[in-house]
């Protein structure tokens, strides 16, 4: 009794089809047991020939050729390993002699204490971060302090781009996020005031949350996005196309010319940043408190330096200062720490992003607390 192949391409009656027949115990394949001539039934074959009997005699010397796909395709329907009873070509023996010498990749288990090897080495890269952190910090000081002692050598034109790029194109972003800011504080806060009859309590709310808080803290969110990525991705595509060697080879600093300006540079535009946010935020809450409270606009301008202190202005646009160094610290030091590859540049990058937006919460909850009772008016 003969079995035929479920293979398609047989209809064909093309001598080149891969092609098998069991025989009175004995399988016999022939044709072309090749990627091409498979096709699309490789895992149809495979699964039809994994059920053929294990006693039985596999018969592969009518076949013409077999290239790596078909012999993988045998290979696996036999379970790894040659049958009993088979024989074959000459010139067959080296392709599944290949096959057995590849060892199947085995999953290792995983220690109970495997977590503790995972934290240790999380913790050795967190303290050379920071120790680079701290070297790079030394090495801008020194190279501030150079410049002021040689005004000439210092990067002014490095600087005036950092705050034209940084500046005015951040803007938009700035003008949309910090007025729905204003509106959602207001919106969310108007409906209960109005329930005690506090509605002229919203100018303390908006005007705190927004001069002391969201403004500073949202501008250095956004900044660390836009600015600090484009920071590190710069400098680490100029490491990759190794532009930074050659700075060196001239006898430039990669610090004076590429970070030192990012540096200056957000530290004097982010207070400005801050003072934009702060207005459209407050413009934000202020329409509110007229459409939903009644309270005028003229009521609300006179009524906010009177209820919320210079002080919390002044903290905001210090922070905003601080974050501004920060975020141009940090991209830069992701930046230099770029391989020459496209791998180590967008894990830099994404680092970069996280971990300044990570550091500027942070500091801005420590000055929360520092700052807690002042600036408040009883």
């Amino acid at each position: 009794m003969t079995e035929k192949s479920p293979d398609p391409h047989t209809a064909k009656n093309s001598a080149h089809q891969p092609r098998w027949e069991c025989d009175d115990g004995t399988l016999r394949l022939s044709g072309h047991w090749t990627l091409r001539r498979l096709g699309g039934r490789f895992a149809a074959q495979e699964a039809a020939l994994r059920n053929i009997s294990p006693e039985v005699c596999w018969d592969l010397s009518a076949v013409e050729v077999l290239d790596s796909a078909g012999a993988l395709l045998l290979w696996q329907a036999w379970g790894n390993h040659l049958p009993k009873n088979i024989r074959m070509a000459d010139q067959h023996h080296n392709i599944f002699a290949r096959l057995a010498d590849i060892q199947p990749v085995t999953a290792r288990p995983r220690h109970p204490w495997h977590f503790l090897d995972q934290l240790g080495a999380f913790l050795i890269e967190t303290g050379r971060d920071l120790w680079g952190l701290f070297l790079l910090m030394g090495a801008l000081l020194l190279e501030f302090g150079r410049g002021l002692r040689h005004p000439r050598s210092f990067p002014w034109r490095e600087i005036s781009a950092t705050i034209v790029n940084t500046g005015p194109n951040s803007l938009p972003i700035l003008t949309l996020i910090g007025f729905l800011i204003g509106v959602v504080i207001s919106f969310q806060s108007a409906s209960t005031l109005a329930q005690y009859g506090a509605n002229i309590y919203i100018i303390n709310i908006a005007g705190l949350s927004i001069l002391r808080e969201f403004g500073p803290l949202i501008t250095a969110i956004i900044l660390s996005g836009r600015s600090g990525s484009a920071f590190t991705a710069q400098i680490g595509g100029m490491s990759v196309t190794e532009e930074l060697d050659a700075l060196r080879t001239f006898g430039i600093p990669p610090i004076r010319r590429l970070i030192l300006p990012k540096v200056i540079g957000l530290a004097l535009v982010m207070p400005l940043l801050v003072l934009w946010t702060d207005m459209v935020g407050l413009y934000g809450a202020m329409l509110v408190a007229k459409l939903e409270l009644g309270i005028s606009n003229r009521f609300f301008v006179e009524q906010m330096p009177v209820v919320i202190p210079g002080f919390n202005l002044w903290l905001g646009v210090v922070k905003g200062a601080l974050f501004g160094i920060l975020i141009a610290w940090i991209a830069g030091f992701h930046g230099l720490k770029v391989k020459p590859n496209t791998t180590s540049l967008s894990r830099e990058t994404t680092n970069s992003v996280v971990m300044s937006i990570t550091v500027v919460i942070l500091i801005d909850a420590i000055l929360a607390l520092v700052f807690a009772n002042t600036g408040i008016v009883n």
